[in-house]
């Protein structure tokens, strides 16, 4: 185990280059690429610094104090001692490898630059993993859940008890309103191709967990009947599959969604509902710049981040696209409504399909 303190090299360059004087900056730069500061061993190192989770290169403090001296013999001016004050606290130290030359030196950042990115990946992942935990807790909770709908609970907990769940990352409050039954509201936006501020049409579905059964509403927004898209996106307006389509002016139509999300804090004691979209970021910054207030006990999912716990890959993948991939039959997209109700689907595919292999998983680490 590493015993020695570390300041960050960015953090001990940067402090060097600030004091340096303007005449001398030159020769500084040029000491910093060369063979004598970088070729030392037990003097560079990689780091995770705790506050920020993310990999640095670090000097030891004996590295710095020896290369604080070097600067001084060269450059023939005394830099201010650095302190490891000025810096945080690191873990998962390992030593740098050799850099006899720049272009070493170079790649020893970039590999830094590319493990934090895969870094940054693996912790989205996992957030999106607890997220799909959650979705699935709460639908496998649901009162009309059964082997003729969705796959059963985990083995674990039917041993314990065959008819629950038992709750892990859902608040008392969540789980109390699962069980009880709640709405969960998929919602689509189609806008205007060339300004995106025109809405053009509003749909959303409703899968009612208590009943098990799925309702679908699409508005097309009257102030734009004459707008139409079809060079960049395609025009489905008149597509709607899953009812009547409802011609109303945005307000009126935003009015019917705000009561609708009235009605789901009322479907259980708790006031807990579920937001669902296909990167809820757009939706649901539309809905807010329309006017729609958002109801306190509001519990969001984005597919996006569910498939890509699935997926275990962070690239995010279009509704469409995505709906293919996993076999889900889908028609005339681009139609907010249809795209609210395939969203509902792949939201119910993707926890069921998480469910399933927990299940899978579970009976396959139980004892013969």
């Amino acid at each position: 185990m590493l015993t020695t303190s570390f300041l960050q090299l960015h953090t001990a360059m940067y402090e060097w280059n600030k004091e340096c004087p303007q005449d001398l900056k030159r020769d500084l730069d040029v000491f910093f690429g060369s063979k004598e500061f970088l070729d030392r061993p037990d003097v560079f190192y990689k780091g995770m610094e705790d506050s920020s989770q993310k990999w640095v290169a670090l000097i030891s403090m004996t590295g710095l104090e020896e290369t604080r001296a070097m600067l001084s013999r060269v450059l023939e001016y005394d830099f201010t001692q650095l302190h490891e004050a000025r810096n945080g606290t690191f873990s998962k130290i390992s030593a740098a490898p050799r850099m006899p030359l720049a272009a070493a030196y170079n790649k020893f950042l970039k590999d830094l630059v590319r493990d934090n990115k895969a870094l940054k990946r693996q912790h989205k992942i996992t957030g999106w993993t607890r997220e799909l935990d959650r979705a699935t807790e709460m639908i496998m909770l649901g009162p009309k859940n059964d082997a003729t709908t969705t796959t059963t609970t985990t083995a674990t907990s039917q041993r314990e008890d065959p008819t629950k769940v038992k709750p892990r990352l859902l608040t008392p409050l969540e789980y109390a309103a699962a069980q009880h039954g709640m709405w969960f509201i998929s919602v689509d936006i189609e806008s205007f191709e060339f300004d995106h501020s025109k809405i053009l049409e509003i749909g959303w579905s409703i899968h009612d967990s208590r009943l098990n059964k799925m309702f679908d509403k699409h508005y097309a927004i009257s102030e734009y009947r004459h707008l139409k898209n079809g060079k960049y996106v395609a025009d489905r307006r008149d597509r709607f599959i899953f009812g009547q389509t409802i011609w109303a002016s945005l307000q009126d139509a935003i009015a019917v969604f705000q009561e609708d999300l009235t009605k789901a804090t009322k479907r259980n004691p708790e006031g807990v509902f579920a937001l669902i979209a296909h990167d809820m970021s757009s939706d649901e910054g539309y809905l807010r710049k329309m006017g729609v207030i958002f109801p306190e006990k509001m519990v969001k999912f984005d597919t996006l981040h569910l498939n890509g716990a699935r997926a275990k890959d962070a690239t995010m993948t279009g509704l469409g696209r995505l709906l293919d991939e996993l076999d889900i039959e889908n028609y005339s997209l681009h139609n907010a409504g249809n795209d609210a109700h395939y969203t509902m689907e792949l939201f119910l595919w993707l926890v069921r399909n998480h469910e399933a292999q927990k299940v899978a998983a579970a009976q396959e680490n139980l004892p013969n």
